[in-house]
C-alpha cells in the first residue's frame, strides 16, 4: 500500500480512513497498475495508476479523461469519481465481470456490443485524432531507434515493416468520430442486462468501422456474426465494402497488437512477458491476421 499513499491523499475526501481499505491488485493490464479499493467488506473503487510512456504508446491522458466522463455520463463507462492530471483515476466499482479472450458470443451479446459502439460513436469528440496506420508509423520509428542493426530485434522490424507496406488505408465509409480504439474482451464488462466499455487510452477521433474490426478480430467473431455486428451498427451501410474495410482494418489492428508488445519491452527490457507474447501473437494464425491470410480462413 505505501506506493498507493500519495494517491489516497490526494483521494482523501471520497475514502475511509486508510485502517479500513483493503487493496487488491488486479493481475491484468501491461500499460497501468490496476487495483480493488474495498471497506466494509465490500468492493467500493477501482483505482487505475498509469505506468506507460504516453508520448511512446500515443496516448494522451487529458483526452482519455474527457470521453471517460462523457461515457460514464451516458452510462457507458462506471462513473468516474476521482482523477489527477497525470492520468490516474478512481472509478466506480461495478459487478460485471471483463471478457475472457476465448469469448464466444451471442446474437444477443453482438446486438448489446453493437448498440455500445452507437452510444460511443455519438461522445463529445476529443483534440486527439486517431489513424490506425498512423499509430503503426509511430510505434515501428520507435522500435528502429531501440533496435540495433543486425540484432533480433531489428530483424522482428524489418519483418513488421514488410507487413506494414502490404497495408493501404482503406476508404472511410462514415464521418469521422470518437472512437474508442481498442475493445478488445478485456476492455468490456458485462453482463445479459448491462455493458461498461472501459480503458479509453487510445481514444481519438477517427473511422468507426476501426472499432468494429477490433471486436471482429479479438472477439472471435465468425463471417455470419461480422454481418451481424455490421447490420445492427448501421443497416444502411453497404455490405460488401464494409467487410473490404473491416478486413484492411483487422490486419492494421493485429500490426498495431504486435508492434505495441514488442515495443513495450524494448522499453521496459525487464518486461518478459510482452516479448513472449509478442512472439507467440506473431506465429498464431489466429491472432496474425496476415498468416491467416496465407492459410485461408
Amino acid at each position: 500500500m505505501t506506493c498507493l499513499t500519495k494517491y489516497f491523499d490526494k483521494m482523501a475526501g471520497i475514502l475511509p480512513n486508510l485502517s479500513q481499505i483493503k487493496v487488491t491488485p488486479f493481475d491484468e493490464g501491461f500499460s497501468n497498475k490496476v487495483y480493488l479499493l474495498s471497506w466494509e467488506k465490500a468492493p467500493r473503487l477501482v483505482l487505475r495508476v498509469p505506468f506507460i510512456d504516453c508520448r511512446a504508446f500515443y496516448i494522451r491522458r487529458d483526452s482519455e479523461l474527457k470521453a471517460l466522463q462523457g461515457a460514464a455520463a451516458i452510462g457507458l463507462s462506471p462513473p468516474m469519481l476521482w482523477c489527477d492530471d497525470e492520468g490516474a483515476f478512481a472509478c466506480q466499482y461495478v459487478s460485471q465481470p471483463s471478457l475472457d479472450w476465448s469469448v464466444l458470443h451471442t446474437e444477443q451479446s453482438i446486438r448489446q456490443i453493437a448498440q455500445a459502439l452507437q452510444k460511443a460513436h455519438t461522445l463529445p469528440l476529443v483534440d486527439t485524432h486517431f489513424s490506425v496506420f498512423d499509430v503503426i508509423q509511430h510505434y515501428l520509428q520507435g522500435i528502429q531507434k531501440k533496435s540495433p542493426e543486425n540484432s533480433a530485434f531489428y530483424q522482428e522490424w524489418q519483418y513488421l515493416i514488410e507487413l506494414f507496406q502490404t497495408l493501404t488505408p482503406p476508404p472511410q465509409l462514415l464521418p469521422a468520430v470518437l472512437c474508442h480504439n481498442d475493445i478488445n474482451p478485456k476492455n468490456i464488462l458485462m453482463d445479459e442486462d448491462k455493458l461498461w466499455l472501459i480503458d479509453w487510452e487510445y481514444v481519438g477521433v477517427g473511422d468507426p468501422l476501426f472499432d468494429l474490426a477490433v471486436v471482429v478480430k479479438s472477439h472471435n467473431l465468425d463471417e455470419e456474426q461480422t454481418i451481424q455486428l455490421l447490420t445492427l451498427y448501421d443497416e444502411g451501410l453497404p455490405l460488401k465494402a464494409s467487410l473490404l474495410v473491416l478486413e484492411t482494418y483487422v490486419k492494421a489492428y493485429a500490426l498495431r497488437e504486435m508492434a505495441w508488445l514488442l515495443q513495450k519491452h524494448l522499453l521496459t527490457p525487464d518486461d518478459a512477458l510482452s516479448l513472449e507474447y509478442y512472439y507467440e501473437f506473431k506465429a498464431a494464425p489466429k491472432l496474425n491476421s496476415f498468416l491467416m491470410s496465407e492459410s485461408g480462413r
